[in-house]
C-alpha cells in the first residue's frame, strides 16, 4: 500500500509560522481595536463632561459647585476600576483573557451608550445626575477590567525582545481612541455652536459607541487565547484566588505599577482634562480649539509611544520611565503658565509636548513594565490591581483635587505642587525598582 508523501521539515516549519504571523496579526489588530473603542467610549465622557455636563445634570449650582460635580462623576469612573480590574483581573487569570476582553468592552459599549439616551435634569430631576453616575461608574468598571487582560494577552503572545513593543500597541490605541473622541467632539461642537452642542450634539458620540462596540465584539471573537495562560491550564496551576496570592506575595510589585500609573495619569489629566475646563470656564477659551489641541497632541502620542517601546526593549524601561517623570515635572508649571496667556496657538502647542512628548516617554514602556511585575499565574489581577489604583490615586482624581484646590481664588500654584508631590514618590519608587526588560515571563 502506497503511503502518502510526507512534506519536507522546511515546508511543514514554513507553514507553521506562517500560521503564527497570521495569529500575531489577528491577536494586534483585535486587542488594539478593542481597546481603541474602549478608550474613545471613556473620553468621550471626559471631554464632554466639563464642557456641558454642569448645565445639563447640575444647573442648580454655582460654577465652582457645579465643576466639583462634574469632576466627582468624573472620578467615579476612576474609582470603579480598581473594582473592575480586580473582578476581571481574577477571571482573566482563572478563565481566560479572551473572555474577559470580549464581556468589558459589551459593558463599557452598553453604558456609553446609555450615557447618549440619559434625559436631563431639566426633564428628569434628580433621576438625571443619579443615572449618570451608575453608567459612569458602569464605565468604569468595564475599563478597568479590560486594559490589563489586553496587555496580559498582547505580552504573553510576543518575542522575548520585543515586549515592549507589542504591550505598547495597547497604550498606542489609548491615544487613537482619545483622537476618535476628541476630534469627532471639536468637529460637532464647531459645527454645530456651544449652544446646540451643549443642547443636544453632545449625545452623538455616545450614540456612535454601540456600532464600533458591534465591529470590536467580532474582531475579538476571532483570536486565540494566549499560550502561556493554555500551558498554565494544561498543568493545572491555575491559582484558586488570584488576587490573595498578590497580596500575600507580590506586594512591592504592586506598589511599583501603582507608582507609575499614578504618575502618568495625573500628569495626562491635568494637562487634558483639567486644563479643558479651567480654559473654557475660567478664561473663555474656544472648546472646539482645545479639543483640537488635544487631537493633536493624541496623533503626537500614537506616533510616539511605539518608537519609545522600541527603545524601551533595547535600553529597558526604567531609563524612559525616569526621564518622563522629570520632564514631567519640570514642564508642567510652565505648561500652565502657556495656558494662562489665553493663546489657543500656544496652548495646543503646549498640549502636543505634553502628551506627545513627555507623557508618552512615561507612557510607552508602562504597558510592558506594569505586567513584567508579575508571574502568569497572577498577571492579570496583579497587572490589574496595581494599574487601576495608580490610575485612580493619579488621574481620576487629579482634575477633582486640582479644581478644589484652586478653590474661588483661581491660584495654580496649589496644583503645581499636587503634580510635583506624585512625581517625587513616583521617581524614587521607580529608581529602586530591578529592570524588567530581561526578565523571563
Amino acid at each position: 500500500m502506497r503511503q502518502p508523501p510526507v512534506a519536507p521539515v522546511d515546508v511543514l516549519s514554513e507553514t507553521a509560522e506562517s500560521r503564527e504571523r497570521v495569529a500575531t496579526k489577528r491577536l494586534l489588530v483585535a486587542a488594539s481595536l478593542g481597546t481603541a473603542i474602549e478608550h474613545y467610549d471613556f473620553f468621550c465622557y471626559a471631554f464632554v463632561a466639563p464642557v456641558v455636563f454642569g448645565v445639563a445634570f447640575f444647573p442648580r449650582m454655582d460654577s465652582l459647585v457645579g465643576s466639583l460635580a462634574v469632576y466627582t462623576t468624573f472620578a467615579i469612573g476612576f474609582i470603579a476600576r480598581p473594582f473592575g480590574g480586580m473582578v476581571f483581573g481574577h477571571f482573566g487569570d482563572r478563565v481566560g483573557r479572551k473572555f474577559v476582553l470580549l464581556l468589558t468592552l459589551l459593558l463599557m459599549g452598553g453604558a456609553s451608550f446609555l450615557i447618549g439616551c440619559l434625559p436631563t435634569y431639566a426633564s428628569a430631576g434628580l433621576w438625571a445626575p443619579g443615572l449618570l453616575v451608575l453608567l459612569r461608574f458602569l464605565q468604569g468598571f468595564a475599563f478597568g477590567g479590560e486594559y490589563m487582560n489586553a496587555v496580559t494577552l498582547m505580552l504573553e503572545g510576543a518575542p522575548s525582545d520585543r515586549r515592549g513593543l507589542f504591550a505598547s500597541a495597547i497604550n498606542a490605541s489609548g491615544p487613537a481612541g482619545i483622537i476618535a473622541a476628541s476630534g469627532l467632539i471639536a468637529m460637532l461642537s464647531g459645527a454645530f455652536g456651544n449652544q446646540a452642542f451643549q443642547e443636544w450634539g453632545w449625545r452623538l458620540p455616545f450614540l456612535l459607541s454601540i456600532v464600533m462596540v458591534v465591529i470590536g465584539t467580532y474582531v475579538r471573537s476571532q483570536v486565540d487565547e494566549s499560550m502561556l495562560f493554555r500551558q498554565l491550564q494544561a498543568s493545572k496551576k491555575i491559582a484558586r484566588i488570584p488576587l490573595l496570592d498578590v497580596l500575600r506575595s507580590w506586594k512591592i510589585a504592586t506598589v511599583r505599577a501603582v507608582l507609575i500609573n499614578m504618575v502618568h495619569s495625573a500628569f495626562q489629566y491635568l494637562c487634558t482634562v483639567f486644563v479643558l475646563g479651567y480654559a473654557v470656564r475660567e478664561l473663555g477659551m474656544s472648546a472646539a480649539g482645545v479639543t483640537t489641541g488635544a487631537t493633536l497632541a493624541n496623533i503626537a502620542e500614537f506616533i510616539a509611544v511605539p518608537l519609545l517601546a522600541m527603545t524601551s526593549d533595547k535600553w529597558g524601561r526604567r531609563p524612559l520611565i525616569l526621564v518622563g517623570i522629570v520632564l514631567a515635572a519640570l514642564w508642567f508649571p510652565m505648561f500652565l503658565r502657556i495656558v494662562e496667556t489665553r493663546n489657543i496657538t500656544l496652548l495646543i502647542f503646549g498640549m502636543v509636548v505634553s502628551i506627545g512628548l513627555v507623557h508618552a516617554l512615561m507612557f510607552a514602556p508602562e504597558a510592558a513594565f506594569t505586567a513584567e511585575q508579575f508571574p502568569t499565574e497572577v498577571r492579570s489581577s496583579g497587572g490589574s490591581l496595581g494599574k487601576q489604583l495608580g490610575i485612580v490615586f493619579g488621574g481620576g482624581c487629579a482634575p477633582l483635587v486640582a479644581t478644589a484646590l484652586m478653590g474661588h481664588g483661581g491660584s495654580l500654584s496649589a496644583v503645581v505642587w499636587y503634580f510635583e508631590a506624585i512625581a517625587v514618590c513616583a521617581f524614587f519608587g521607580i529608581l529602586l525598582a530591578p529592570e524588567s526588560a530581561r526578565r523571563m515571563l
